[in-house]
């Protein structure tokens, strides 16, 4: 019976970091967030589209693996952004612009936004 225990650690411990892994809709939701606070400076809202984590998740099967790979891209992209300063507010602007072309799938934008 001892043995038997410390088989079930080793899946114990992949079920409770496999609960902890984040999906891309959380991932892009924190972005979001992110880069909304990131722009206050200079304005009181990012001008990013409206985004529901909910409705994301609910209909990400509709995203493919390439899909997942932009999100991702776009997501790292976000958060290598730094503050909005007002001085340099139009570089800032374009900057999220180069993150938005990390697009997805036409399919899979309808689906998640």
């Amino acid at each position: 019976m001892r043995k038997s225990r410390w088989l079930l650690l080793p899946l114990a411990a992949v079920a409770l970091l496999g609960g902890c892994r984040s999906t891309a809709c959380e991932d892009l939701a924190a972005a979001y967030a992110d880069v909304d606070r990131k722009s206050q400076p200079c304005v009181e809202r990012a001008p990013l589209p409206a985004f529901d984590s909910a409705r994301c998740e609910q209909n990400l099967q509709e995203c493919g693996g390439a899909d997942l790979e932009q999100l991702e891209a776009q997501v790292e992209c976000y958060q290598r952004l730094g503050t909005c300063q007002p001085e340099q507010q139009t570089s800032f602007f374009q900057s999220i612009t180069v993150c938005d072309s990390n697009a997805v799938s036409n399919t899979c934008e309808a689906a998640i936004f």
